[in-house]
């Protein structure tokens, strides 16, 4: 079984709430926890990992590699070069790794045969170990400027499916991007995690059209209801009306916060809190789900 935790837009609580879920939930349910956020994975301050076990390098689309003992320094290869990712460096010519595409056309367009070949590119890692709560994270980590943050979502997944587990419980990245919908493909629940402001519900809306093309569960959770109680009203009301059943309302509360400081879930830095009280209600919910 597969559950999502996504929100529209950041900075609305998802990952504060996906680390205390995983630490609730783990002590009933054998699982293992993803941070699909490749961009920024953050999961493993919350959980505490131990010791990462094992990490996998992922394998992205190709880029130019310009011989330089073959580079005559015609420039031709810069001259047609569609992303203007080709630049002279001494005698010859190079090319940006970071904007390459791997089209194909300073390599046609090139008079010495042989001069240009491809070679992939490593644009992130996949890495796991075990958690101080005993269960496994699996992270995607995309690095600094790279693309394909969906495939490394999608191998991630693959990675993660391989441990002995009964809820695969993903933290996606905010918004709507490509790691998004990987992370929302095949799942079988989706939590939307959104705040009582008029921007969070505009870009949940957005979310939601993902939720409904893969035809996936959608629940949703009301964070910090109690900054505006008003448009709580208002976000219940527009869920009401898709049927999209508010699972959870979680007030805000500092000591959510205080938490991220120490780096653990909420729920394990401060269990009677008013935080830690609405996610543990949450889980329970969840459970008569599953």
């Amino acid at each position: 079984m597969q559950l999502t935790v996504a929100s529209g837009k950041g900075g609305v609580g998802k990952s504060s709430i996906t680390a205390s879920l995983s630490f609730l939930l783990s002590q009933d349910i054998n699982l293992v926890s993803l941070d699909a956020d490749a961009d920024t994975p953050n999961l493993e301050i919350l959980l505490k990992v131990e010791r990462w076990e094992g990490k996998k390098p992922f394998e992205g689309e190709r880029i130019a590699v310009i011989d330089p003992s073959k580079c005559t320094g015609c420039g031709i290869c810069a001259k047609h070069c569609p992303y203007e990712c080709i630049y002279p460096e001494d005698n010859h010519y190079k090319v940006s790794e970071i904007l390459c595409e791997g089209c194909n056309v300073c390599s046609i367009v090139c008079p010495e045969k042989g001069t240009i070949n491809f070679k992939p590119t490593i644009p992130g890692f996949v890495k796991w170990g075990k958690t101080s709560y005993g269960f496994p994270l699996v992270t995607a980590e995309l690095l600094p400027g790279r693309p394909n943050s969906g495939k490394l979502v999608f191998e991630a997944k693959k990675v993660a499916r391989k441990f002995n587990h009964d809820l695969l419980l993903i933290d996606a990245a905010a918004g709507i991007g490509c790691s998004v919908i990987a992370s929302i493909n095949g799942s079988d629940y989706v939590l939307v995690v959104v705040e009582p402001t008029e921007v969070s519900l505009t870009d949940a809306q957005r979310l939601l059209k993902i939720t409904e093309h893969f035809k996936v569960k959608t629940f949703a959770v009301i964070n910090k209801f109690n900054i505006n109680e008003e448009y709580t009203k208002q976000l219940e009301k527009f869920f009401s009306e898709r049927n999209i059943k508010v699972v959870g309302r979680i007030p805000y509360d500092k000591s959510a916060v205080e938490a991220l400081i120490k780096g653990e879930p909420a729920v394990k830095a401060y269990p009677d809190s008013p935080f830690s009280n609405a996610v543990k209600k949450l889980t329970e919910n969840l459970k008569q789900i599953f």
